[in-house]
């Protein structure tokens, strides 16, 4: 019920979208470490660089949330080799950060699908750890009121792997309004 409220909120802008300037990779450390008992207990591998600083300029805690979701369904599908990498791609002002799996892929046809409310790509995995399929349409909704983008990708035998894209915080940054 929680989450269907945030989504209502979140559509309807009734949550406003608060700028600053933040260090994305301490914020994803933070969340990994928070996760690191069940980690440990699904003998799951986390491979993420923290070592450099990368700013940002979103909103902090709604972004922790978006981690925290791609964090959790990660833990939640990893299997064969139970890796989960934790990565950037830079491209002029943004970052991209993507999170991947190693796992069960998720079907070509529904890639576009599981940022829809209430769709499961295998009802049966999800309904296990009491996943109510909206936190990809609460993450996609959060991304999209930042001006950024979300998509996945996935390959049979490799993984899924979860990608949004953010502006990196420059002295200019802090000028723009959204």
């Amino acid at each position: 019920v929680k989450k269907l409220l945030t989504l209502n909120h979140l559509e309807f802008g009734d949550e406003a979208v608060s700028m600053e300037r933040f260090d994305i990779t301490e914020l994803i450390a933070g969340v990994v470490s928070a996760s690191s008992i069940l980690i440990q207990q699904s003998g799951i591998t986390v491979c993420f660089d923290s070592s450099h600083p990368v700013y940002v300029w979103a909103d902090e805690f709604k972004i922790e949330e978006v981690i925290t979701n791609f964090l959790s369904n990660a833990i939640h599908y990893a299997m064969h080799e139970k890796r989960i990498d934790i990565f950037y791609t830079f491209k002029e002002d943004c970052v991209r950060v993507s999170v991947f799996n190693t796992g069960d892929a998720i079907p070509q046809e529904d890639l576009d699908k599981v940022w829809i409310k209430f769709y499961k790509v295998d009802k049966a995995r999800t309904r296990e750890y009491g996943g109510s399929g909206i936190g990809l349409s609460i993450v996609k909704k959060i991304i999209e009121d930042h001006g950024g983008y979300v998509w996945a990708t996935s390959k049979e035998g490799e993984g899924t792997c979860m990608h949004f894209v953010l502006r990196k915080y420059t002295e200019k940054t802090d000028e723009v309004v959204i």
